[in-house]
């Protein structure tokens, strides 16, 4: 929606009372104009000249028959006078102008501010638009160069302010980790035009790379001596050339001018660090930019982490530290939904530990928790990147396969009933063996008709392999 700009108004002129340490006029004020004085100082200065003249030309022996008249006084007078006048004229021909110029542009500043407050939009004076051109190397010149420094100080204000904003509104739509921590890395990012970006945080006790931009290695950034010691003494770190930290060019690799570390922490408690590379130098007006931003992202950071492991703590069967049956179970919901949706295969395993109780009633609940952890950790081992395991019930797990077809479904069931029966558990220096039994299904292959249906199908067939004699693989009979 375009929106129409009213042309500047004139500024207003008020009295302001002067304090001590304000300018004083070297001559005492006459009216509430400056022109207005001007002109009755030049005139007086011209009456006077007028009047001192006769006697000036006398000095230079010229007979006073000549000069001490009347005529000559009312002449000299009236010269003195348009002298003054003109000089007055050419001042407010020269220096008003200019003066009016520049309050024109001053106004154009202040309609630019009074507008953002509202709508947050200064664009309409900007630098380019607003500077004066500086064409004098006297009082003046001074004024307008420090008017274009002023317009550059309220446009640098303006852009830190937009960042700020943006980040605020960033941080303020995000609560999980990875969409907040990319989004906010993002503006940071853009906020000096820089090459290259990373974001490393605080989990299980180390520093890991969570997200980057143009870094070649993440994961030796994480671990360079920039990063650590910022981490450590939570001093922003600036260096030139470092040769730990390789940007990728999108070509080939190259190194920056200039990287800057900015820790980020809580009430004095570091919890990651911003790293920041260019391959021009970083000046202090880019790192000043930045700084203010550090505290909302560090404790908006601080709140995804906590949202993150309360969460984590909500899906992890806290024993075997799988995925529990609710969380597991709306992984397995989405996986079946996306099967429909894409026709790719849906492979289910579930197994169950053959006589777990008489575990329990020979050794202990606490060797049949080991049991428990052992199996878990085993499988994790066996399956592929993608497929999510989860603790279905007491003794009973379930895993989910994206893209396993029958033969896929079948190898995986059969390299976990291996490693659990080739698997020893030592308590109590005793060695506990077990074994599985395994109902397979994929989909779309079983005829089902919704995900309750197939999990039925791979209970069946896992009911089939504990009446068939136990460790072994049953796939489901389409």
């Amino acid at each position: 929606m375009s929106r129409s700009h009213a042309s500047p108004p004139r500024a207003r002129r008020e009295r302001v009372p002067q304090a001590e340490s304000e300018f004083r006029n070297p001559l005492p004020r006459l009216t509430a104009r400056v022109f207005s004085d001007l002109a009755i100082w030049m005139t007086g200065l011209g009456l006077v000249m007028g009047l001192v003249f006769p006697f000036f030309v006398m000095a230079f022996g010229v007979p006073s028959m000549y000069v001490v008249s009347f005529r000559f006084f009312v002449a000299t007078i009236g010269a003195g006078l348009v002298v003054g006048a003109t000089n007055h004229l050419l001042s407010r021909t020269v220096v008003g102008s200019r003066l009016r110029y520049m309050s024109s542009k001053m106004a154009t500043v202040e309609q630019t501010l009074r507008d953002a407050m509202v709508s947050t939009d200064a664009d309409q004076c900007t630098p380019e638009k607003c500077s004066i051109v500086v064409d004098s190397d006297d009082e003046l010149g001074d004024a307008a160069a420090s008017f274009n420094h002023l317009v550059e100080a309220l446009a640098e204000s303006h852009r830190a302010t937009n960042l700020a904003n943006s980040l605020a509104t960033t941080l303020s739509s995000h609560i999980e980790l990875t969409p907040l921590v990319e989004a906010a890395l993002r503006v940071l990012h853009d906020s000096g035009g820089y090459d290259a970006s990373a974001l490393c945080i605080v989990r299980d006790g180390e520093l890991v790379t969570v997200t980057s931009k143009g870094i070649a290695d993440p994961a030796q950034l994480a671990g360079s001596e920039l990063v650590q010691r910022a981490y450590r003494t939570l001093d922003t770190i600036s260096v030139d050339l470092p040769t730990d930290i390789e940007l990728d060019g999108g070509i080939v690799a190259f190194r920056p001018r200039s990287v800057v570390a900015y820790p980020l922490h809580v009430r004095f408690v570091p919890i990651g660090v911003v790293v920041l590379a260019s391959t021009q130098p970083v000046d202090d007006r880019q790192m000043h930019n930045v700084q203010p931003l550090l505290p909302n992202f560090a404790v908006a950071l601080n709140n995804a982490l906590s949202h993150e492991r309360l969460q984590r703590v909500a899906a992890i069967d806290p024993l075997t530290g799988l995925y529990n049956r609710r969380f597991g179970m709306e992984r397995l919901s989405q996986e079946f939904s996306r099967s429909v949706r894409s026709k790719e295969p849906l492979g289910l395993l579930l197994f169950d530990i053959d006589h777990f109780k008489s575990v329990n009633d020979t050794y202990g609940h606490h060797a049949g928790d080991a049991v428990l952890t052992a199996i878990a950790d085993g499988v994790k081992r066996v399956l592929r990147e993608g497929d999510t395991l989860m603790r279905y019930g007491g003794e009973e797990f379930l895993a989910v396969l994206p893209g396993a077809g029958e033969a896929d479904v079948r190898g995986l069931g059969e390299r976990i009933r291996r490693v659990v029966e080739s698997s020893v558990t030592i308590e109590s220096n005793v060695e506990i063996h077990v074994t599985v039994s395994l109902g397979a299904v994929s989909f779309p292959s079983a005829d089902v008709t919704d995900l309750d249906d197939l999990i039925r199908k791979a209970d069946s067939a896992m009911y089939c392999a504990k009446q068939a004699g136990r460790n072994r693989l049953t796939f489901v009979d389409v």
